[in-house]
């Protein structure tokens, strides 16, 4: 009798077994420290973003047939107003894009025109890079628009970086079927790989060359490398950069396309 009594002591448990392993298999996606995926991917947007941000940088395109380098003036204010504008060279000067909600324009200072560009140009090269409209501008919500989980921890040297799985939330219209990012226990990111709806990996983004801009310790150069196009890539280095200060609410009208 005794062990046909062992026999019935597991299916007993079996229904308990079950109804636990969601919350066994839930502290996968919690770092050590008690954040969740989500925690750190909104700790690094602050990080990155701030309430406003304005500043310069420099734009280094690069392609197998030639190179070009623009410098660019930048003012961003929350998740939904963006302003950019060239600088230099002479040629481009005085382009500028502008973001408000789902909206973008485009000014062309040589014909005084101000172009509306459709929600379908979004993902097209900004001025020939490999950085989107939609990465420029960010237009995209990254951290409410994707599901994100800690897949895997990982030593760069002495730092800690937490891989992050990022995919689109049911029903939210996002171009990449995937991303896989790497975060240090900084909170600073190092490294973005965009991956299609086929699960290839398309575009590589680094982070590298941290200093401290606006206060605050910032990556100042990012590398955007397209990985189906040999030899092309595109290099942002930030100049300067200022967070949280007040930015005049006209600074993101059409009129200030032209100034």
């Amino acid at each position: 009798m005794a062990p046909k009594h062992r026999l019935n002591v597991l299916p007993k448990f079996l229904p308990l077994f079950f109804s636990l392993l969601p919350f066994l298999f839930a502290g996968q996606a919690f770092s050590e420290e008690g954040l969740s995926a989500q925690e750190i991917v909104e700790r690094m947007e602050v990080l990155m973003r701030g309430k406003t941000s304005q500043g310069s940088l420099v734009m280094e395109i690069t392609t197998p047939n030639w190179q070009r380098r623009l410098t660019l003036k930048f003012w961003m204010s929350g998740k939904d107003k963006a302003l950019v504008k060239i600088l230099s060279p002479a040629k481009e000067a005085g382009i500028a894009t502008l973001r408000l909600g789902s909206n973008m324009w485009n000014y062309l200072p040589r014909v005084e025109r101000t172009v509306k560009m459709p929600l379908s140009m979004m993902m097209q090269p900004w001025m020939g890079s490999d950085f989107t409209n939609d990465d420029m501008m960010k237009a995209t919500s990254f951290v409410d628009d994707y599901q994100h989980r800690l897949v895997n921890r990982e030593k760069e040297g002495e730092k800690e970086l937490w891989v992050v799985e990022s995919v689109p939330k049911p029903g939210v219209a996002v171009v990449w079927g995937k991303i896989i990012l790497k975060i240090g226990d900084d909170y600073l990111p190092r490294r973005e790989e965009f991956y299609d709806e086929k699960g290839r990996v398309v575009k590589l983004l680094e982070f590298s060359d941290l200093q401290i801009l606006g206060g605050r310790k910032f990556p100042t150069r990012w590398k955007m490398t397209t990985l189906n196009k040999k030899g092309c890539s595109t290099t942002l280095s930030y100049q300067k950069i200022e967070f949280d200060l007040p930015i005049p609410e006209e600074t993101f009208s059409l009129q200030s396309l032209k100034r």
